[in-house]
């Protein structure tokens, strides 16, 4: 899993299409094939749940294990500056009680404790980048944080 998600991030770093990608294409050309590297079965909405309604507003993914949410993932684009973003994201998560939850626009990748207590930047627990992370660092802490082995499927 470590090796083939090393690989594709070191492709999308020297894919310089990237920064000029909208939400769409982030989320078919990066979000989608890094869940599947992953473990995620992209394809089966009762794990990786696309637009997922929370009070009449979305998040755009719910990546759920035995028809719990575990994981919130809202996307934006690459250009797109995530903090302005971040409250909308852990509020949604907050409400539901959904532990654990990520920003990114698919170069960055902010991860969050949305349950935990203080303000909303003191949720934050990780970030990568990556354009700046060595790929084969990031790949091993997505494994970490993101992996659905990791999250409770074999």
């Amino acid at each position: 899993m470590i090796n083939n998600l090393c690989i594709f991030l070191s492709n999308l770093r020297n894919d310089t299409r990237i920064k000029l990608f909208d939400e769409a294409a982030t989320k078919q050309a990066i979000i989608i094939r890094m869940l599947q590297l992953l473990g995620w079965d992209v394809f089966n909405i009762d794990e990786v749940y696309p637009e997922f309604s929370i009070e009449n507003k979305r998040v755009d993914y719910a990546l759920r294990i035995n028809n719990s949410n575990e994981f919130f993932l809202e996307v934006k684009r690459p250009s797109e500056d995530l903090d302005r973003h971040q409250e909308q994201l852990l509020e949604y998560a907050f409400r539901l009680g959904v532990e654990l939850a990520a920003l990114t626009n698919g170069i960055t990748w902010l991860f969050y404790l949305p349950t935990k207590k203080g303000d909303w930047s003191s949720r934050r627990f990780y970030a990568i980048d990556i354009f700046e992370q060595d790929p084969k660092e990031a790949s091993e802490k997505f494994v970490q944080i993101l992996s659905m082995r990791e999250r409770g499927r074999p």
